[in-house]
């Protein structure tokens, strides 16, 4: 076109044809002008967004505000904005298009800014779901004011949202308010394998992770730790991912997000109860390559570590929840008490935790499978349908053996 142009104002001026060459002129000046502002239309312009809460449970409401600032002296005619929302969120006071992936949808948005001029968009957003979500990319499209020419950019997502599990009551799940695990039915005083007080000498009766290697060396004789005594519990909360005995079968999404539902309700329960919680999962997180395993521990900000990492956990295992259960077990001392969350009650699985009962450990099983798990002697077993908003399901709890 632009060639073609050049003969014509050519051609106009050697025929002295003054209207043809000023309006070939025109146009090529025109052209020119587009091509520039096409150029430096996407140049300088701010996109920023914020959410107003980075933390928040499925059902709740946040805000999302997206903000555009062109810092130029060029003003844009007409702006086009298209920004992913993650999955899992639903955008409630704005129309989304779909994006071609089930990863995401879009926000539409067209606007015009001026030099200097800055535009503030905000949207209630629900979610829906557990996990953890990254909004954008954004994908902006400008260009000249005559239409003529178009340029576009894309903005890297950077704003994430943590949306912890569904927290169920305990009456949902059939357990006690008071005492839903039955720790009181324990002995009173225990002691404490996270507070050392003293040392003294070895005997025969103690394990020998309790021995104190460096005041061994010091004094030339075996020494044991000495731990404060307390009330509180040790507990060692063990979810197993798999949702069918064999691989090949599958996995059950809604199975899954029930037996991580309950293992952060156990959770929020024991550590406000003053207890010492950890969590070992047969999974690992989003981009994480590590079995989950936090070791027990009350501190305040146990609860939320806990949280964070059941809201980015997979729903997929990585090894079969017996062998979890016989890797975790060095890692805890005789006297704690371990509770599988899980729904596949196959023979290694009840085998391992008779083990575990007889290593001297607490052992409490909350099945979530769809029938009744079978007894274990010396196992307190609770029994709680992941269908737990029907009328028609139950909760059965005993303690077979013991």
């Amino acid at each position: 076109m632009v060639p073609s142009l050049l003969i014509l104002l050519i051609l106009a001026l050697i025929f002295r044809q003054a209207a043809l060459a000023l309006l070939a002129a025109t146009v090529l000046v025109s052209i020119g002008v587009a091509r520039l502002w096409q150029r430096w239309a996407l140049q300088r312009l701010e996109y920023r967004r914020a959410l107003s809460h980075l933390r928040a449970f499925p059902g709740d409401e946040v805000v999302l505000t997206i903000t555009v600032t062109n810092r130029k002296l060029l003003p844009l005619a007409q702006l086009h904005i298209f920004d992913a929302i993650p999955s899992g969120v639903t955008v409630i006071d704005a129309p989304v298009i779909f994006s071609g992936s089930r990863q995401s949808s879009l926000i539409r948005r067209s606007t015009g800014l001026r030099w200097y001029e800055r535009v503030i968009w905000r949207y209630r957003l629900r979610c829906d779901r557990r996990g953890t979500f990254r909004f954008g990319p954004a994908q902006a499209q400008s260009g000249d004011p005559f239409g003529l020419f178009r340029t576009d950019t894309t903005f890297a997502a950077d704003a994430s949202l943590l949306v912890y599990p569904r927290l169920l009551s305990l009456a949902d799940l059939g357990l006690p308010a008071r005492d839903p695990l039955g720790l009181m039915r324990a002995s009173a005083l225990l002691r404490d394998p996270l507070r050392v007080v003293g040392v003294r000498d070895y005997t025969p009766s103690d394990p020998l992770k309790d021995v104190h290697w460096a005041a061994t060396a010091r004094t030339g004789t075996l020494q044991t730790r000495v731990y404060e005594p307390t009330t509180s519990h040790v507990l060692a909360l063990v979810l197993d991912l798999d949702t069918f005995e064999f691989y090949f079968q599958g996995i059950d999404p809604d199975l899954v997000e029930h037996l991580i539902s309950v293992t952060a309700t156990l959770a929020q329960h024991s550590i406000s109860a003053g207890h010492a919680v950890g969590l070992y999962v047969n999974g690992a997180p989003v981009e994480d390559e590590h079995l989950v395993r936090l070791p027990p521990g009350r501190s305040p900000h146990q609860l939320a570590q806990i949280m964070e990492t059941l809201a980015r956990l997979t729903a997929y295992s990585v090894l079969p929840g017996a062998r979890l259960l016989r890797l975790m077990t060095p890692e805890l001392h005789p006297g704690a008490t371990i509770v599988l969350i899980g729904a596949v009650a196959s023979d290694p699985i009840r085998a391992a935790l008779l083990r575990l009962r007889e290593l001297g450990f607490r052992v409490v099983w909350l099945f979530c499978g769809d029938r009744p798990p079978p007894a274990i002697p010396g196992v307190q077993t609770h029994w709680t349908p992941r269908r737990i908003e029907e009328p028609d399901a139950i909760s059965v709890s005993y303690t077979p053996g013991g």
